[in-house]
């Protein structure tokens, strides 16, 4: 009997979360179909969703950066995802083969989709909940729109992970081309995580200051 309770309700929090019972025939990554989810989606769900990804993206990037540590690559991390050189690469690349830990080193780049989905659940719901706070309909939907350079960013630190586990399975022979797509991938994983964070930021500045200026010339 628990069981068929169950199912239904699962069903209705899906169909939830995906329409955001907007009806039928609407883009649901539309900046109106984001914004309403926003604003329809329960406040204890949103914030049990920001504990539980913000608890993974803090255990993932303090674990995987031990492992990183402990593989002895030559550069630090930034560093050797800029490289856009495959020469650069092949050298960091035969340090971690004398060191035998180019294996821990594979195994990062797959434990990395944990920092992926973290990163991308838990800062675009924290824009998405901080855009609640903001009434003005302009100011909202530039949060709104900033929220979705993070999954962009999760997007590009894959297909990153994805040029690099190429290039690694073949450490001496690969093609130049992989280190210029690999490299491009993690500047613009990088541009789009810290353009939405700052951005944040910036919003809520300029919000809060054009709200006390709009109450001021008021009274």
């Amino acid at each position: 009997m628990q069981n068929a309770q169950t199912k239904p309700r699962f069903k209705r929090h899906l169909i939830y979360v995906v329409s955001c019972k907007l009806g039928e025939g609407q883009n649901m990554f539309s900046l109106t179909t984001v914004g309403r989810f926003a604003e329809q989606y329960p406040k204890g769900k949103f914030i049990s969703l920001l504990i539980i990804s913000l608890t993974a993206f803090i255990f993932f990037n303090v674990y995987l950066g031990i492992m990183y540590e402990n593989t002895g690559y030559p550069v630090p991390l930034i560093e050797g995802q800029t490289r856009f050189s495959a020469e650069l690469l092949k050298s960091d690349f035969s340090v971690l083969i004398d060191k035998n830990t180019l294996s821990d080193y594979i195994l990062i780049q797959y434990l990395d989709l944990g920092i992926m989905i973290s990163t991308a659940v838990f800062f675009t719901m924290l824009s998405l909940y901080l855009s609640r706070r903001i009434r003005v309909t302009k100011w909202k939907r530039k949060l709104i729109a900033i929220s979705l350079l993070f999954p962009l960013s999760s997007f590009f630190d894959l297909a990153e992970n994805i040029f690099l586990l190429t290039m690694v399975y073949n450490p001496e022979e690969f093609s130049s081309w992989l280190a210029i797509c690999y490299s491009s991938s993690a500047v613009l994983k990088l541009s789009a995580f810290f353009i939405g964070l700052i951005s944040i930021v910036v919003i809520h500045v300029l919000y809060n200051l054009n709200t006390r200026k709009a109450a001021n010339n008021g009274g």
